[in-house]
C-alpha cells in the first residue's frame, strides 16, 4: 500500500470514525436526557390523575398540574429537536474541516510520493546507463561522445540517489530493489549489446551482472522484501 492510501486510511480510522462516534454519543445522550424527562412527566401526569380535586377552587390544583406536564411536552420537543440540530450542525462543520485538511495532507503527501518515485526512476536509469557503458566499454565500443554521456550518467545517479536519501528516506529494501531493477534491465541490454557485437568481454560483464542480480534477489528475499518488476516502477 502506498503511503498517499495510507495515510488517507489513516485519517478515516483515527480521525474520521472517532468523531463519528464522539457525535454519535452526543446524540444518544440528547435522547436519554429526552427519555429522562419523559419518565418524569409520566409520574407527575400519574400523580396528576391520582391527586383528589380542590372543588373549592374548582379544581385549580389539577389545572396546573396539567399546566406543568404541558409545559415539560414542549422542554422535552424542545431539548430532543434542538440538540439533534446542534450536533448535525457541528458534524457538518467538522467534517468539512477533516474533508479539506485530508485533502490537502493527501495533496502534499501524493506530491512527495510521486516526486521521490521520480527521483528513483532518475536514479534508476542512470544506473542502467552506467552498467550498459560498462559493457560497452568491455567490448572496446567508443561512441563520439561516449565518455562525457557516461560521465552525466554517474553524476545523475548521485545526485538523485543523494536526493532521494535526504528528501526521501528510502528503506533498505527500496534501494536493493532500485539496484536489482537497474540491473536486470542493464543484463538485458547488455545481451542485446554482446550478440550484436559478437564480444565476449562484454558478455563476460553481462554474466557478472547476472551473478550480481543473483545476490541482490537473495538479499530482497530474505529480508521479505518486494521485488521490483522491470516493466515497474524501480
Amino acid at each position: 500500500m502506498s503511503l498517499c492510501t495510507e495515510v488517507g486510511r489513516w485519517i478515516t480510522e483515527n480521525v474520521e470514525k472517532p468523531v463519528e462516534q464522539f457525535l454519535e454519543t452526543i446524540k444518544q445522550q440528547c435522547t436519554e436526557t429526552r427519555r429522562q424527562i419523559e419518565t418524569w412527566r409520566q409520574q407527575q401526569e400519574q400523580r396528576c390523575r391520582e391527586q383528589e380535586c380542590n372543588w373549592w377552587c374548582l379544581c385549580c390544583n389539577k389545572w396546573f398540574c396539567w399546566l406543568v406536564t404541558v409545559l415539560v411536552r414542549v422542554i422535552e420537543w424542545v431539548i430532543e429537536t434542538v440538540c439533534h440540530l446542534i450536533v448535525e450542525i457541528i458534524r457538518v462543520i467538522v467534517m468539512v474541516l477533516i474533508a479539506v485538511t485530508r485533502w490537502v495532507v493527501e495533496a502534499i503527501v501524493c506530491l512527495v510520493e510521486r516526486f521521490c518515485a521520480y527521483l528513483y526512476f532518475l536514479a534508476g536509469v542512470a544506473l542502467i546507463a552506467v552498467l550498459v557503458g560498462g559493457v560497452l566499454s568491455a567490448g572496446a565500443v567508443l561512441i563520439p561522445g561516449g565518455f562525457a554521456v557516461l560521465l552525466a550518467a554517474v553524476i545523475a545517479a548521485i545526485g538523485a540517489a543523494f536526493l532521494a536519501l535526504v528528501l526521501c528516506e528510502p528503506s533498505v529494501c527500496r534501494l536493493l530493489g532500485l539496484i536489482f531493477w537497474a540491473l536486470k534491465w542493464a543484463i538485458v541490454i547488455g545481451m542485446v549489446i554482446s550478440v550484436s557485437l559478437l564480444s565476449a568481454a562484454s558478455g563476460f560483464v553481462v554474466v557478472v551482472y547476472g551473478g550480481v542480480s543473483a545476490t541482490f534477489l537473495w538479499m530482497l528475499q530474505q529480508r521479505g522484501c518486494r521485488i521490483p518488476r522491470m516493466l515497474g516502477w524501480p
